[in-house]
C-alpha cells in the first residue's frame, strides 16, 4: 500500500537513493540525517571506485568479485533513475594496479585473478544486458613490461603493474546531484541535525526515537530502513539485532586536491597486496590521494565508534595529508611534479565499517572480502550493510523492491548474500 509510513535512517548515498526510488513509486518518506546536509560523509569523501573485483584477489571463491561486478554494471543505469548523469563527465582516468614487492600475492596469481574477473564480467554483462558504467563492453588487464612499469612507478617498491579499464566516479559530483534531487522531491521530508536514539516495536508498528535539535521526539512507522554507517550496529542493537560476527570500524583519510589536472599529470593507480594506497586523477575535477598506513588513524571494535571527525584539528589533518603524499611520491614519481596551493587541499576523514576484525596486512582477514553484505529484514525493519560504494544503486533498488513487494534478484543471480529474518 502506498500509504505505508516509511522512515529511512541515514541520508548518505544509500539512504538518498532509496528515498528517491520509493518517492518515485508514490511513497512518502521521512529521511533522518545526523549532520547538517545529506551525503557529506563516507559517500562524499571516498575515492569513488566502481569496483570490478580486481582488488579482492585474496577472496579465492570469487564471491566478492562477482558481487562487485554486478553492482558495477548497474551503477550508472540505476543512478539515472534519480539524476541526470553522464559517465564521461564524472569518471577518472583508468586505473593501474601496482603490486608491492613482498606482496601477499604473486604477479602470476594476480594476473590469473584479473582474467577470472574478466570472464565473470562477460557472463554478468550478457545476463543483464548492461555495460560497465554504460560504455565499457568488456574489461581487461594487461601486465606492463619492465620498461613500461619503470616509466610509471618506482621499481624499488613494486614488482608488477597491471593496466585495467576500471574507473572511479567523482563522488562529490554524484553527492551534489543526489542532494539536489532530494531537496526537490516533495514526497521526501528531510530531517537534518537529527540523531536517532533507538528503534522499538510498538504493536504492529515500529517506533523511532530521535533527538531533533534540542527536542526528544518519536514517530511511528510501518517500515524502517537503517542505512546509517557508523550507527548501524548501535541502532540495530536497540531492536535486539546482533551483527553476523566480528566487525570493525576504521577511520581513514582520503585527501582531495581541488585543482584541475591533465590526463598525463599522474596515473590513477591502486597499490595492492602490501601497504594500500590510491591516486585518482579526476582531471579537471581534481585528484584523490590516500596512503592507508598513515591515513588509517582510527580503529574500533565497539558498536558505537568514537566521533573521530571531532578528534583532529585542521593542522593535524593537513599533516596526515602531507605525510601520506610524501609516501605516495616515493612510489609514483609523477606526483613529485605536482604543485598546488595548500588552501586547495581537503584532507577529509571517513568511517569504513566491515565485518572482520583483523587488518588488511593479514592475508586471511575478512576485510579482503565484501560478499556477506546487503539487506537483513525483520518484519518491517531492514538493516543494510552497504559493503562498498559500488553497490549503493543496486541495493537501493532492491530495498525499494522489498518494501514494494516486488520480486528481487536472488542470491544465485546477484551473488549478494542476503540475510532475511536471522
Amino acid at each position: 500500500m502506498k500509504n505505508k509510513r516509511i522512515a529511512i535512517l541515514g541520508a548518505g548515498g544509500l539512504g538518498a537513493c532509496t528515498a528517491l526510488e520509493l518517492a518515485q513509486r508514490g511513497y512518502s518518506i521521512d529521511l533522518y540525517e545526523k549532520h547538517s546536509e545529506p551525503i557529506r560523509k563516507a559517500s562524499f569523501v571516498n575515492e569513488g571506485k566502481i569496483h570490478l573485483g580486481f582488488i579482492y584477489a585474496l577472496d579465492k571463491d570469487l564471491y566478492t568479485a562477482r558481487q562487485m561486478i554486478i553492482g558495477a554494471v548497474h551503477f550508472i543505469s540505476n543512478l539515472k533513475r534519480w539524476i541526470s548523469i553522464k559517465p564521461e563527465e564524472v569518471i577518472s582516468t583508468p586505473f593501474y594496479y601496482c603490486n608491492h614487492r613482498g606482496s601477499l600475492s604473486k604477479g602470476d596469481e594476480l594476473g590469473a585473478h584479473y582474467q577470472k574477473c574478466a570472464e565473470i564480467f562477460d557472463e554478468v554483462s550478457q545476463h543483464y544486458d548492461k555495460k560497465y558504467l554504460d560504455f565499457e563492453e568488456t574489461i581487461f588487464s594487461k601486465r606492463l613490461s619492465q620498461s613500461e612499469m619503470e616509466g610509471m612507478v618506482n621499481p624499488e617498491y613494486f614488482q608488477d603493474v597491471f593496466q585495467t579499464n576500471e574507473y572511479s566516479v567523482e563522488p562529490r559530483i554524484v553527492a551534489s546531484l543526489l542532494t539536489e534531487a532530494l531537496l526537490e522531491e516533495p514526497k521526501i521530508r528531510l530531517h537534518v541535525h537529527t540523531t536517532v536514539q533507538k528503534v522499538e516495536r510498538n504493536g504492529t508498528s515500529i517506533r523511532v526515537h530521535f533527538e531533533e535539535g534540542e527536542s526528544l521526539r518519536q514517530e511511528e512507522y510501518d517500515e524502517v530502513i537503517n542505512c546509517t554507517w557508523n550507527s548501524l550496529l548501535r541502532i540495530d542493537q536497540t531492536m535486539g539485532i546482533e551483527p553476523l560476527y566480528n566487525w570493525s570500524f576504521r577511520y581513514k583519510y582520503g585527501n582531495k586536491i581541488l585543482i584541475p589536472f591533465g590526463n598525463e599529470d599522474f596515473p590513477s593507480c591502486t597499490m595492492v597486496q602490501g601497504p594500500y594506497g590510491d591516486c585518482v586523477n579526476f582531471r579537471d575535477r581534481g585528484g584523490f590521494f590516500s596512503w592507508y598506513p598513515i591515513g588509517r588513524t582510527g580503529w574500533s571494535e565497539g558498536k558505537n565508534p568514537p566521533d573521530w571527525d571531532q578528534m583532529y584539528s585542521q593542522e593535524e589533518r593537513f599533516d596526515i595529508f602531507k605525510r601520506s603524499f610524501e609516501e605516495l611520491k616515493k612510489r609514483v614519481p609523477a606526483l613529485r611534479e605536482l604543485h598546488y596551493p595548500s588552501e586547495k587541499v581537503d584532507p577529509a576523514g571517513g568511517i569504513i565499517f566491515a565485518l572482520g576484525n583483523t587488518d588488511v596486512d593479514n592475508s586471511s582477514s575478512k576485510l579482503h572480502t565484501r560478499h556477506e553484505v546487503g539487506i537483513r529484514s525483520f518484519d518491517g525493519y531492514h538493516s543494510v550493510n552497504t559493503g562498498k560504494y559500488t553497490l549503493i544503486p543496486l541495493l537501493a533498488l532492491q530495498l525499494a523492491n522489498r518494501i514494494d513487494g516486488r520480486p528481487e534478484m536472488n542470491e544465485k543471480s546477484t551473488g549478494i548474500h542476503y540475510h532475511s529474518n536471522l
